[in-house]
């Protein structure tokens, strides 16, 4: 076994566009677990729109990442060393824990951590793409906060990301007529031929209001919103009466999120009064440990095993490749869910 553990750390803030050396790669001894702690070795890294948010100084909904500090991100892994009641060697962990080849932590004191089985003959690259964090987001986001009815009209922006793929899928389990926004015509075919979606819009081609307008005559009874800025406010002009948009993310925005004079303005505010809409945002660590949560694992999987739920991977190979591939999320490069494998799947 190597002594080295190698850890991304936090050498400069990005409040501003991300730059190649916000993020370190170093090496440290690697540490054992003390009492009350267990050493999981990662195997999968998942790469998410959050982690560019906690590249920020500021606070968000979590404090930020401390300097020197190792970035934080969802991770699967096995325990290799175990002091802590409950857990044993050869465990498969998820959870959120460190950018690096390994992680010492309290399982007890995390925001999140949960024990998978071996025994379901599911590929961790499918449990790390489609049923923790980003299904979990979906369906927190779709289901509760959305709660979409059969014959409504949902929105999904961001449409072929990880998070969105999913948002869609669940709409359409519910019984609506799902359009998705997405860059680029082969991701928009994936959305329709692949996914199931109704109907799919192209942002780079220009005139999204329009696009919209055309693609939900009816109006949007429920906006799913990954990316924030101008494609939020030409949504909120195609709101149907009662609408529903959710928060989940905002992408387009993220490079200026230390600079809050430079985020876009949002102009069609005024039809959530007009049409006596709601809008919410929400993030997944509200459903935590609640009746909730432990329905949505359970779902999640039905759905899966029922094949109403897929997903596609982008996969990316080894621990240095993690804060270059970030980058894919930003500019639209990834195809799928980004993951990071740090090490093969241990049997």
């Amino acid at each position: 076994m190597s002594k080295v553990n190698r850890v991304w750390v936090m050498n400069k803030y990005a409040d501003g566009p991300m730059e190649n050396d916000n993020l370190v790669l170093k090496e440290f001894p690697l540490a054992d677990a003390q009492e009350g702690h267990i050493r999981v070795r990662s195997m999968y890294l998942s790469l998410d729109p959050t982690n560019r948010v906690w590249l920020s100084s500021q606070y968000t909904y979590m404090p930020p990442v401390p300097m020197g500090g190792p970035m934080r991100g969802f991770v699967i892994g096995v325990v290799d060393q175990s002091r802590a009641t409950g857990w044993a060697e050869g465990d498969i962990a998820y959870g959120l824990m460190q950018w690096a080849d390994y992680s010492v932590i309290d399982p007890s004191q995390t925001v999140y951590m949960t024990k998978m089985s071996r025994s379901d003959g599911i590929p961790l690259e499918a449990w790390i793409s489609a049923l923790t964090m980003n299904g979990e987001t979906a369906y927190y986001g779709m289901l509760i906060k959305g709660r979409p009815k059969a014959g409504e009209t949902v929105l999904i922006s961001g449409a072929a990301g990880a998070t969105g793929v999913l948002a869609g899928q669940l709409a359409k389990i519910s019984g609506t007529r799902v359009v998705g926004i997405a860059g680029g015509a082969e991701k928009c075919r994936a959305l329709t031929e692949e996914f199931g979606f109704d109907a799919a819009i192209d942002y780079k081609q220009g005139n999204l209001l329009g696009a919209i307008q055309n693609a939900c005559p009816n109006g949007v009874d429920v906006f799913f919103d990954n990316v924030g800025g101008e494609t939020l406010d030409a949504a909120l002009a195609n709101l149907a009466m009662g609408a529903r948009v959710v928060i989940c993310g905002g992408i387009s925005e993220y490079d200026k999120f230390g600079n809050p004079a430079s985020i876009y303005g949002i102009k069609n505010y005024f039809a959530l009064l007009l049409k006596r809409a709601s809008m919410e945002g929400f993030v997944i660590f509200d459903f935590v440990g609640t009746l909730e949560h432990a329905k949505c694992q359970r779902s999640l999987m039905e759905w899966y095993r029922a094949g109403k739920l897929r997903y596609r991977a982008h996969v990316v190979n080894g621990m240095e490749q993690a804060f270059p591939s970030l980058r894919l999320l930003l500019t639209g490069g990834n195809k799928g869910k980004l993951v990071v494998r740090i090490c093969d799947e241990i049997k």
